[in-house]
């Protein structure tokens, strides 16, 4: 049994109302980001039986090679590894019970810069971990895509995204509006920070501490209001 950090239980509240549609966990590194979204995609697959649920990220190469990792990680640790089955061809993630979990590629490729190729998807929900490298696009195409099952579950359409500080889309839709506690109702953000995470060894702590500064302020701090230009 894995017992979750209490930030990540403040973002498991918002997840199970009937209020907020958009999630957005994270806000520096060693938060677990990643494994609090997959977590929420294991949970959901076992109680909503033939559910379908998606797992996003701006390359799918990277999304194999990192979440869907962690995703196998936490499987073991929860001892649900015999309850799924990944077909490396069609990249679905099946459960038991006919719950799917689909990995997709959500940048922005010149061929199809209205995300075109997700006009036929029907989906439960939603996590893209690192949505601070998709355009702001991708995160509206996958949130309309929110409708399967959701009346037969008694669901609304929840979309959950982990980041890092960016001055991009999250930080004008989600960080700034929190900070000047002006963000809609619908709308919530959660800044986890590495040194909420009892887990992380002290070592990793360390070596994020010892990066530039800017990089520091960013991942170790969770300091959005950082500037790529030192001499600015």
């Amino acid at each position: 049994m894995i017992k979750l950090l209490p930030k990540q239980e403040n973002a498991v509240y918002y997840l199970n109302d009937k209020v907020t549609n958009e999630v957005l966990y994270g806000g520096a590194a060693g938060g677990g980001k990643s494994a609090f979204g997959c977590m929420w995609l294991i949970q959901n697959c076992q109680k909503y039986p033939k559910s379908r649920w998606l797992m996003g990220r701006s390359k799918l190469k990277t999304l194999k090679e990192t979440t869907l990792n962690t995703f196998f990680d936490i499987c073991d640790q929860l001892g649900v590894s015999e309850q799924f089955h990944y077909n490396q061809q069609s990249g679905v993630i099946t459960h038991l019970n006919g719950s799917e979990i689909i990995l997709k590629d959500l940048f922005l490729y010149p061929s199809d810069p209205n995300f075109d190729s997700l006009g036929s998807l029907e989906i439960t929900g939603a996590f893209i971990d690192e949505c601070n490298q998709v355009v702001i696009k991708a995160w509206q195409i996958v949130k309309s895509r929110i409708r399967y099952k959701l009346k037969e579950f008694g669901l609304i359409p929840k979309i959950l995204g982990s980041c890092n500080p960016a001055k991009n889309w999250t930080y004008s839709l989600f960080y700034h509006p929190f900070k000047k506690k002006e963000l809609p109702i619908y709308r919530k953000f959660i800044q986890a920070l590495p040194t909420d995470n009892p887990h992380l060894p002290p070592s990793y702590l360390e070596s994020l501490r010892q990066l530039d500064e800017n990089s520091k302020q960013r991942l170790y701090y969770g300091n959005w209001e950082y500037d790529d230009n030192p001499n600015a």
